[in-house]
């Protein structure tokens, strides 16, 4: 079991964005072209930068709203649709201009609606097991107990939170699953993952989740769209968010990967990094092509 007293979790920059703070770290070639990267459902910037750490780019990740040491949003703007427009808050407060974006999981669907939405701000996807379509609701009894009237709040703060890292651990197996869990994520700050914030925002976005997804519009044909899955993932289904994603995009560019779980990243990770290097290289050559043709013209 993981033992949560040990590790503190890693502090970066706090930015004041519309009245929301929000927690970012950077990490690899800070003076390098930024990517944006984006964790998923009750993690942090830190796990879903573990990968990149030495990477050629500027490697941005902030905690998305609710999560680690960035505010939550309004109830209302909880889910993929509101997380996409504080992505833009963000790509504008932090003067990123056009980015890159890396998204694990659900992170992956705040990411699509931005570049449906705003493509001028998005050079290209590289999602990592993308939970990007209107999926049928499970059961996840103790997320329900934990948000439930009454005794929810009790839970959070006195079942969840004192046995955070026991939770972490359970939930990271069950992640990395048929995989063992990679030992980089052992040092992850329990306590600071699995506290009662952090658990009402799990349960808030995954409310959110399918009315948002129903609503996402056709992807810009010319957007590199990347993604990358593991076969035997349990968390979400591959063959179910790739054909939602092709129904989107007419030319995703998929790499699944036998015998690997939801954590495809921190299993393979050099995997994960090569496909971040042909995203970039991709968009050069789509800047290049338009460059020749302009002046063919």
């Amino acid at each position: 079991m993981l033992k949560q007293q040990a590790f503190r979790p890693r502090i970066g920059t706090i930015y004041q964005i519309d009245k929301h703070q929000v927690h970012v770290l950077e990490s690899g070639d800070l003076n390098a072209t930024p990517v944006l990267v984006l964790h998923g459902c009750g993690s942090l910037a830190e796990e879903v930068l573990l990968p990149f750490a030495q990477s050629p780019f500027r490697m941005v990740a902030p905690d998305r709203p609710g999560y680690g040491f960035s505010s939550p949003l309004p109830l209302a703007e909880r889910g993929p649709i509101g997380q996409s427009f504080w992505l833009e808050r963000l790509i504008d407060a932090m003067d990123l201009h056009c980015v890159s974006i890396v998204a694990h999981s659900i992170g992956s669907a705040p990411a699509l609606h931005l570049a449906a939405r705003r493509p001028e701000l998005v050079n290209g996807l590289l999602l990592i097991s993308p939970c990007c379509r209107p999926v049928p609701p499970k059961p996840l009894p103790i997320l329900r107990a934990s948000v439930a009237p009454v005794v929810g709040s009790l839970i959070r703060q006195h079942v969840i939170s004192r046995w955070a890292a026991f939770f972490l651990d359970r939930g990271l197996r069950s992640s990395s699953f048929p995989n063992t869990l990679p030992p980089q994520l052992s040092v992850l700050p329990a306590a600071h993952m699995v506290n009662p914030g952090a658990i009402e925002t799990m349960a808030n976005e995954l409310r959110a989740f399918n009315k948002d997804m129903e609503l996402l519009p056709k992807l810009p044909g010319n957007l590199p769209l990347h993604v990358l899955f593991g076969s035997e993932d349990r968390i979400v289904q591959p063959a179910w968010h790739i054909d939602g994603l092709r129904q989107k995009h007419p030319r995703p560019m998929i790499r699944l990967i036998e015998g690997v779980g939801h954590l495809p990243h921190h299993v393979m990770p050099a995997v994960a990094r090569q496909m971040l290097s042909d995203l970039a290289r991709e968009r050069v050559q789509q800047s290049s092509k338009r460059q020749h043709l302009a002046g063919v013209a």
